[in-house]
C-alpha cells in the first residue's frame, strides 16, 4: 500500500471520499460522470472504475493497466477535473496497490 502510484505493473486504487454536509447528491452526480468517462473509450488505460455510496461517504475502486500513465490519463479528463474543482469533498483518502498477478 502506498500514497503514490506504483512504478510498474497493474495498479489498483482504493479511495474514500466524504461529501461536505448536504452535498452528497451533488457529489454523486459528478462521480457518476467520472465513472462513465473512466469506463469509456476516452480512458483506454482504465480497466475498471466503480463507485459505491453510504450516506455522504463514497468508496471508489479503480484498476489501470499502466501505472502512473493510466492514472494521469484519467486525471486529465474533464469529468475528473470537474470533480476536483467542485469543492464538494470534505475529506479524501487514496491508496495505491500493485495487483497480484494471476497464476
Amino acid at each position: 500500500m502506498a500514497d503514490h502510484p506504483p512504478k510498474s505493473g497493474l495498479t489498483v486504487v482504493f479511495a474514500r471520499a466524504v461529501a461536505k454536509p448536504g452535498k452528497g447528491d451533488e457529489l454523486e452526480k459528478l462521480l457518476q460522470r467520472a465513472v462513465a468517462s473512466a469506463n469509456s473509450d476516452k480512458e483506454p488505460y482504465t480497466l475498471d472504475y466503480r463507485c459505491a455510496r453510504h450516506g455522504d461517504e463514497f468508496r471508489l475502486f479503480e484498476r489501470y493497466n499502466q501505472d502512473i500513465g493510466g492514472i494521469e490519463a484519467h486525471k486529465s479528463q474533464e469529468a475528473f477535473q470537474n470533480l476536483v474543482k467542485s469543492g464538494l469533498v470534505a475529506d479524501i483518502e487514496i491508496k495505491f496497490f500493485n495487483e497480484i498477478p494471476k497464476l
